[in-house]
């Protein structure tokens, strides 16, 4: 999920730039690439807190066997 929400998070920031190049060279303003970016850095801060989470529960885990 991480590596999926960078690849979005690029294609979003290449999308944010061509739309701010094309409203400088006169053309409608197209800024499509900012709804990628969010959908990126989500994805990006899910993976995260899930890798968080399972060390928490791993730990937590090896701290219930060594009370036994």
């Amino acid at each position: 999920m991480k590596t999926t929400g960078i690849v979005i998070l690029v294609i979003g920031c290449l999308s944010t730039l061509g739309g701010i190049m094309g409203t400088i060279a006169g053309r409608q303003p197209n800024f499509a690439g900012v709804t990628f970016i969010v959908l990126g850095a989500f994805l990006i801060s899910r993976a995260n807190k899930k890798k968080e989470e399972a060390e928490k529960k791993k730990q937590w885990e090896q701290g219930t066997n060594n009370d036994k």
